[in-house]
């Protein structure tokens, strides 16, 4: 039995293990790069807390969800009208959820008050959805057509480092909402 529930278990870590790795290079990104933090100043504490979602929720979720869209939709159909389905569903269900999971589970690891949690969403959440949709529908494209299912999650975190760089920022810039 215990076997069993492992083997069942296993993929959704190392899903978990590749997000949390990522997010959290993306995090060091975000404070090296658009930060202007020199290395030996990280909050090394703000990226171990970006990663661990990535972790516990972000690589989990996204290895359940392409199998369950995968199986969701019909084979009986051309390629890219499949591939155009998947990204739609997607970015319908799948990027609005997602997005405004992170945008309060920020707010959450950072002990935040729910009132500041509420003004993050309503300030940061819009603007994150924009960007979101300026970027994920190619790449999900490109996702559902090319790559093999196994692969789909890591692709994407790949393509979310710098995604993860723009959303921490945002999400941890302390002057964006108030406190």
């Amino acid at each position: 039995m215990f076997a069993r529930t492992a083997s069942r278990i296993t993929p959704y870590l190392a899903e978990g293990s590749r997000a949390a790795g990522i997010m959290a290079a993306g995090d060091v990104l975000a404070q090296t790069l658009v930060e202007k933090k020199d290395f030996k100043d990280i909050d090394y504490v703000r990226t171990i807390k970006f990663g661990s979602l990535g972790l516990l929720f972000v690589g989990p979720t996204l290895k359940y969800w392409y199998a369950l869209l995968d199986r969701s939709i019909s084979t009986n159909q051309n390629r890219l009208q499949r591939t155009v389905k998947k990204m739609l569903v997607d970015q319908a269900i799948m990027a609005p959820a997602l997005n405004l999971s992170i945008t309060a589970l920020v707010g959450v690891i950072n002990e935040e008050s729910s009132d500041t949690i509420k003004e993050r969403i309503k300030v940061q959440y819009p603007d994150i959805m924009k960007n979101n949709y300026m970027l994920w529908p190619a790449v999900q494209m490109i996702n559902f057509s090319i790559v093999p299912l196994k692969y789909q999650v890591v692709f994407v975190q790949l393509v979310a480092v710098i995604w993860n760089c723009f959303v921490s920022q945002l999400l941890n810039d302390k002057n964006a909402v108030k406190q």
